[in-house]
């Protein structure tokens, strides 16, 4: 390599990688391009500590791709932006084709880092639609299933910062080339951060409730007959349970930007999955979602049942009344029992064991408690993460029961494409894990509308009126989040 590369490794010290580093890098680069060059790379270091959501919304650019996933109570955070490439599928193979496209890509990638952990290395981020086909404009941008590997992502795993860049290999004429690009942005992270302390967010945005939206006289009256309807099915034997969901669109002040909203809801919901999903046409697939469909570590699955909800109380008196009432209701444990019953089924092929509690927890959320129930899988070594996020989707909590039967009747009853909602979101790696949630508590953000969405269990013992205040229970954590304190 050229003599002054060893000045460079001195010049970018403050990027908190050490000279052995950057001399190991050297010595990579070297041999990489010095062989058979793969088409794409993967550089992971360590950096100083980066509130990851503060970063993307310094940098946020409407007309490139941009992605974010926090569960703050983990304190894991990844913030990432602009494709480097992009994998997608569609139809009932959508999960099959893209692990396929998935090892193809691996195949095609070399990785380099300078510190050992799980999550240095290529990540593919996104999620799959709740059906298998997209129908409708309002979800022009998301295929039905679609994950991007970013140019740039920045991790945060408690007190430990990593960003890793990943590029496309015959874009660099030179080792030299390559590696002064890897140093030019790490340093334009470490001044980026250091010269924004504050983020840059329109304070004025307001959200318009014209019309006290959740009092909609046709939509409660749609929703009724929707009900009803499942019911009556329900009575005639057709399924068991069937999940059915609101669509309610509100107008938005143009300058509240889709970091701001995320912010909001990260603050409130620490317990939950706060996601978000740009695409350069300006459209944003956003939420906070209580409900982990699959979190996998080396064969190990951790997924949850989380069926039957109630309010939380005013005081904690009230509160406790509430929980008491969800634990016991014949109705909600019902609903409760078809999703473990059924994520059993599911698994049982694939696991070496299936461990979880007799008895359901009470999940409290700052505005709604759930009936919870955690599971614990040990699956079979020749199981892929994506096989098994294919056969638990869509569970009976965002579905129905038994799932065949059901289907046809939610587009048969619903007055809105689904789209993303309720599909799994997330991000998986290069080794194999990953962490996949459902996308429920969730919206659709174009430049000047918001899309919201909230569903319900309905099963024997459901009534309309009460189905319908829980679904408006669900929307106000996401109406709230668009409103500037």
């Amino acid at each position: 390599m050229a003599d002054n590369s060893l000045s460079n490794i001195q010049q970018y010290q403050d990027i908190h990688a050490d000279t052995e580093s950057w001399e190991q890098l050297e010595y990579f680069l070297e041999d990489l391009y010095n062989g058979s060059l793969p088409t794409f790379a993967t550089f992971s270091f360590q950096i100083d500590a980066i509130d990851p959501l503060a970063y993307l919304e310094m940098c946020w650019n409407k007309q490139t791709y941009q992605y974010y996933w926090e569960k703050p109570s983990d304190e894991f955070a990844i913030a990432a932006g602009d494709e480097l490439f992009n994998i997608s599928a569609s139809g009932p193979d959508r999960f099959e084709e893209i692990s396929r496209k998935y090892n193809s890509a691996r195949e095609l990638t070399t990785e380099f880092t300078t510190i050992s952990h799980p999550h240095a290395g290529m990540i593919f981020l996104g999620g799959f639609s709740f059906f298998d086909e997209v129908n409708g404009q309002m979800w022009d941008s998301f295929s039905p299933a679609s994950f991007t590997v970013p140019k740039w992502m920045i991790i945060r795993d408690g007190k430990f910062n990593v960003a890793s860049l990943s590029v496309e290999v015959e874009n660099f004429d030179s080792a030299a080339d390559l590696q002064h690009y890897l140093q030019q942005k790490l340093q334009d992270i470490t001044e980026t951060v250091s010269q924004n302390t504050s983020a840059k967010v329109n304070e004025n945005g307001q959200l318009s409730l014209n019309n006290h939206p959740l009092e909609t006289g046709s939509a409660h009256a749609e929703w009724i007959s929707s009900v009803k309807q499942a019911k009556e099915e329900i009575n005639r034997e057709t399924f068991e349970k069937i999940v059915l969901a609101r669509h309610l669109t509100v107008n938005k002040d143009t300058g509240t930007t889709p970091t701001k909203v995320l912010n909001n809801l990260r603050q409130q919901y620490t317990n939950c999955y706060n996601f978000l999903i740009h695409q350069p046409s300006g459209k944003t697939f956003l939420g906070s979602t209580p409900e982990r469909l699959g979190a996998f570590r080396n064969q190990l699955l951790l997924t949850d049942a989380l069926a039957g909800s109630i309010q939380r109380g005013s005081t904690a008196t009230e509160d406790a009344f509430y929980e008491k009432h969800l634990a016991h209701s014949k109705k909600d444990r019902d609903e409760h029992n078809f999703v473990i019953r059924d994520i059993k089924e599911r698994l049982t092929p694939y696991a070496k064991t299936f461990k979880r509690n007799e008895q359901p927890e009470i999940k409290k959320l700052s505005n709604v408690q759930h009936l919870y129930t955690p599971i614990r899988v040990q699956l079979n070594d020749d199981i892929s993460m994506l096989d098994v996020i294919g056969k638990l989707h869509p569970t009976p909590a965002v579905g129905g029961y038994p799932w065949q039967d059901a289907s046809e009747y939610i587009d048969k009853l619903e007055q809105f494409e689904r789209g993303w909602y309720a599909g799994p979101v997330g991000w998986f790696n290069s080794k194999g894990n990953g962490e996949f949630a459902v996308g429920i508590r969730s919206g659709l953000f174009t430049e000047s509308q918001a899309h919201f969405f909230a569903g319900c269990g309905i099963v024997a013992d459901s009534d309309p009126e009460a189905e319908w205040e829980e679904t408006n229970l669900k929307l106000k954590p996401m109406l709230s989040a668009l409103r500037y304190d």
